[in-house]
């Protein structure tokens, strides 16, 4: 279900499933995910509610307050979906394909948990004046301002990837060779003990590909994988080869 999820949503699920183990919390329930969405300001979600002049700091400590802790922390590390939670999963998508988008973002999310209606998150969003219609509508010119190149809303780490369209990024996977180049920066990231992958992950699938033309006009200039690796093995500490 959440490979429709975009990066930010994806985080701020993550997050969520973090907020839980941190209450002791047997299971994911909305005001996880409202948690989840608050602890980043930088994604959408955070910057409509700022517009609708919603204090994030203070929703998030009422957020918080709306739940007692648990007694014994899950034994679990990814945690089962509550039942309120599924709903606000479903509404989300429900509100992206309503939206037009080919992704679920933070975005829907929030509008998911508003539409769910029971849970503490809805009450507390209510209770500051937050409406699905406005949200929605704050939501749209938010995202249509983001169109322009030239806009990068505040604290926005991926400035305005979140908005890219999965048909527009669909372009590049339909590249037997940009699959292959994720694929050698993916392995490289691995047998270097990375969690991620970098940017000298790409490089180093680049000049892996002995057969393409960048890593051909790399290796002129005197780049090679050695040279890369022992870059990064200064840089780092770490002596794996890639």
């Amino acid at each position: 279900m959440h490979e429709r999820f975009s990066d930010r949503a994806r985080r701020a699920m993550a997050l969520a499933n973090l907020e839980a183990v941190r209450l002791k919390h047997d299971s994911l329930m909305p005001v996880h995910i409202l948690l989840g969405l608050l602890a980043k300001g930088g994604n959408v979600s955070s910057l409509v509610l700022r517009n609708l002049n919603v204090d994030i700091e203070e929703l998030r400590e009422a957020a918080a307050k709306s739940v007692s802790p648990g007694r014994e922390a899950p034994h679990m590390a990814k945690l089962p979906q509550a039942a309120g939670t599924k709903e606000v999963i479903e509404f989300a998508i429900d509100e992206a394909r309503k939206l037009g988008h080919q992704y679920v973002g933070t975005e829907h999310l929030l509008l998911g948990l508003l539409r769910e209606g029971h849970d503490p998150p809805a009450q507390l969003l209510a209770q500051r004046g937050v409406k699905i219609e406005r949200l929605r509508e704050e939501v749209l010119t938010l995202l249509n301002s983001a169109k322009d190149e030239d806009h990068t809303p505040p604290g926005a780490g991926h400035g305005g990837f979140e908005w890219l369209h999965q048909q527009e990024l669909a372009k590049a996977f339909r590249s037997a060779g940009f699959w292959h180049l994720l694929i050698l920066a993916v392995d490289s990231a691995n047998r270097l003990g990375d969690g991620e992958v970098h940017h000298e992950h790409l490089l180093l699938a680049l000049l892996r590909d002995e057969t393409h033309p960048v890593a051909q006009w790399l290796r002129d200039r005197g780049i090679t994988l050695d040279i890369v690796r022992d870059w990064m093995a200064s840089g780092r500490g770490t002596g794996t080869s890639a």
